[in-house]
């Protein structure tokens, strides 16, 4: 599905990405975790094609289901962003216009979907699917009226509209309290079980890694330094830098 072949993003002074190859297969659920500036995020805005301010691509390719992802510093439009590969962030109240309902949002992206697919689903449809009340009165709020774990999941259910084939998340536990990073932790487990949906989370949280990954990727200065399936890495690094992120969580080192 995604194949990310020797990728190298550079800033003058040094390379973000070094050498980075990654292939995810469809129905997989992958998390990419390392500290920060490991160059997580960094990825996850190349595979989504977002202009690279200060940075260029100097090596490597991506490829998204054989078409391929050129980076540039400018906008680009791609019909297969967002309508095949989704995107959740970690601070989802960010992400939406704070003067615009959730019907309006969700309008805007129908009318731009709806150029390249006809397969959309309705408001109601995406809302039951990450368990939230549906009504026309909750679609005509502001996200304002809602709190922080209520948004981030209508962040998702909007990001569901055009039955995304890979949901990409970046962080998107880091603002929740304990109670909501349970519920949205048991969500995308759900998506990924019950649409199918292959699942790619960057993370700090080895819990989360834990509890929603099937394959784990450790990230370090740009470069990936391991990966495996997640139980084997976390029950036996082989790498130091893995062994010391897992000593910083003792309770993850049994599985």
């Amino acid at each position: 599905m995604l194949d990310i072949s020797n990728l190298t993003i550079s800033s003058p002074s040094r390379d973000i990405l070094d050498d980075v190859s990654l292939r995810v297969a469809s129905g997989e659920s992958i998390a990419i975790v390392g500290e920060s500036g490991s160059g997580k995020t960094t990825l996850i805005k190349s595979i989504l094609a977002l202009p690279l301010t200060s940075l260029r691509q100097t090596a490597g390719r991506i490829q998204f289901e054989g078409q391929t992802i050129q980076l540039t510093n400018k906008r680009q439009e791609l019909p297969f962003i967002g309508i095949d590969i989704a995107w959740i962030t970690q601070n989802a109240k960010a992400s939406f216009n704070e003067k615009r309902t959730i019907w309006a949002h969700y309008q805007d992206l129908y009318k731009t979907y709806s150029k390249y697919s006809s397969d959309l689903r309705t408001l109601e449809e995406c809302f039951s699917l990450v368990d939230l009340p549906y009504s026309k009165e909750i679609t005509r709020k502001y996200p304002f009226e809602f709190s922080g774990g209520q948004m981030q999941r209508i962040g998702i259910a909007l990001a569901l509209v055009a039955k995304p084939k890979l949901l990409l998340a970046d962080e998107p536990t880091s603002a929740l309290d304990a109670l909501n990073k349970k519920i949205l932790v048991h969500l995308l487990k759900k998506l990924h079980k019950n649409e199918g949906i292959t699942l790619v989370i960057v993370t700090h949280d080895m819990s989360v890694a834990k509890d929603i990954s099937e394959r784990l990727v450790v990230m370090k200065d740009g470069k990936i330094v391991e990966t495996g399936k997640t139980f084997e890495v976390l029950s036996h690094p082989k790498e130091a830098y893995t062994r010391k992120l897992l000593a910083a969580i003792p309770r993850l080192r049994t599985v």
